[in-house]
């Protein structure tokens, strides 16, 4: 049987569109769970002030009436080398990957357009795939070089969201690619649903030698699938030898004829504009706080709550579910307020925003005032995630709102100013924990989130607009061509 035509049985077909949906999305999977898991697999890996004797009160433990679930943790306690970083240093170790990310996401566009789409992605995984799997190993020489892997990590993922992008662009006929993109980046969701917890679970199973074997999971994994993803992808349709007459012609059918658009594009235009110094605003705040709640709440949950490794990552991946859930709610609610034309684009992008970035600042102010009660801040952590996934319907798409021609330049420029907010929030959060995992000083962390939250929000809400900008309209040399469709938008968590 030969693997590239997928032939389960005589006379069955399986789409090949569908296969580059299934791959892509278990590349974005691959992606997200790897973080997600560095996250977990850091608590595990890092020795922590419990690992004495309490004799009295410490201020600097978190919750000190919940020490008791330290029993349980040093019942269920991993196995493998733990290491004495200091909060400082956890904050440098997950901030370095960001630094990485910040250099290739717009070369990753131009890239893709010059060199396709395949192979660019399918390399950006498996390059930090490979560089994951020696992440153990790395340990033992050293923090420092942890960072440099991290960072290197950084470069080649950083690649893989315009490149994901443009690839949709060839892969996807225009009455399908609202589907077949959702699907593929709802594994940005499932990588941090899923990665979370079974990170947690591998670092807790003595047999199979603790936190390690999760990276040797994630990271193999990786490399399996990018076997599998050169193998059966191929750049476009037409270049695929084992596509099906029917399904080619259905490609063809949707060719339109559009203009290869040479354009200058209007930078001055674009950087003295204040709609998008809101965008980009907004999509660093949310980056913020979404770094916080990703890469800062399983340390939160173990130093604050003492919350043994397992159940650390099972509780950590449940606000996510809640995130895809107000995600799919609030695009339905934002298409059907725009169909009734009760009130306008940008009125709808700036309700959807407030209520993403307004909400989790309002709960973190309520996970500050509840105290140590685990069960109210686990409900506030999923409430506040629920209530930020209405930012798919806001920032998020305003790009496109603004400028359709130059929607991929602009959430390039927006991402890459974004991960300055994955950056800044796990050196700030290590520093400002650096004397202690008190309350006092974690409430402080949630302070400066919840600011983050309100000031780019507020910001958006007075300077944004969804409307088409005027320097949009620009003059262009035009070459008409027949294409599948030329335009493709960038999309980042």
């Amino acid at each position: 049987m030969c693997f590239s035509k997928l032939r389960c049985f005589k006379g069955f077909y399986f789409p090949k569109r569908c296969i580059f949906m299934i791959l892509g999305f278990l590349g974005m999977f691959l992606l997200f769970a790897t973080r997600v898991n560095f996250s977990v697999a850091l608590v595990a890996m890092v020795a922590d002030s419990r690992d004495h004797e309490f004799n009295s009160f410490n201020t600097s433990v978190g919750c000190y009436n919940l020490l008791r679930n330290d029993t349980h943790l040093k019942e269920n306690a991993v196995k493998g080398i733990k290491y004495n970083w200091d909060p400082k240093i956890q904050g440098l170790i997950l901030s370095s990957v960001y630094y990485g990310f910040l250099f290739t996401q717009i070369p990753g566009g131009i890239l893709s357009e010059r060199f396709g789409a395949k192979w660019i992605f399918g390399l950006g995984i498996l390059i930090s795939s490979i560089l994951y799997l020696l992440i153990p190993v790395a340990a033992s020489w050293g923090f420092g070089v942890v960072i440099a892997i991290r960072f290197v990590q950084g470069l080649s993922e950083g690649l893989t969201f315009a490149t994901i992008n443009f690839a949709i662009s060839n892969w996807s006929p225009v009455s399908e690619r609202s589907r077949i993109s959702t699907v593929i980046f709802l594994g940005i969701s499932f990588g941090m649903i899923i990665g979370m917890p079974v990170s947690g679970t591998f670092s807790s199973i003595e047999a199979l030698g603790g936190w390690p074997s999760s990276f040797y999971l994630f990271g193999g994994c990786g490399i399996l699938w990018f076997i599998f993803w050169s193998t059966l992808i191929y750049e476009t349709p037409k270049d695929h030898p084992y596509i099906s007459a029917k399904e080619l012609e259905y490609f063809q059918e949707i060719k339109t004829e559009t203009p290869t658009m040479k354009t200058k594009i209007p930078w001055k235009d674009v950087f003295t504009s204040l709609p998008v110094w809101a965008v980009m605003i907004a999509h660093l705040g949310n980056d913020y706080g979404f770094t916080v709640f990703m890469a800062q709440m399983p340390t939160y949950f173990r130093d604050v709550l003492h919350l043994d490794i397992q159940t650390n990552g099972f509780l950590s991946a449940i606000p996510y579910v809640c995130q895809v859930v107000s995600g799919a709610l609030a695009s339905y609610i934002a298409d059907r307020l725009r169909v009734s034309n009760t009130i306008g684009i940008t009125a709808i992008r700036k309700i959807m925003n407030s209520i993403g970035f307004g909400g989790p600042g309002l709960c973190l102010l309520g996970i500050i005032a509840s105290g140590c009660r685990p069960e109210l801040i686990l409900f506030l952590l999923c409430l506040s995630m629920f209530l930020n996934g209405f930012t798919f319907s806001g920032y998020n798409v305003t790009h496109v709102d603004m400028s359709p021609e130059f929607s991929g330049v602009l959430y390039g420029l927006t991402c890459t100013l974004a991960t300055v907010g994955g950056i800044t929030a796990p050196t700030i959060n290590g520093f400002i924990t650096a004397t202690g995992d008190s309350h006092l000083n974690w409430n402080m962390i949630f302070y400066i989130t919840t600011a983050v939250y309100f000031v780019s929000g507020l910001f958006y809400v007075a300077f944004a607009s969804a409307e088409k900008q005027p320097w949009s309209e620009v003059e262009s040399d035009v070459n008409t061509h027949n294409k599948l469709d030329d335009n493709y938008v960038v999309k980042v968590q």
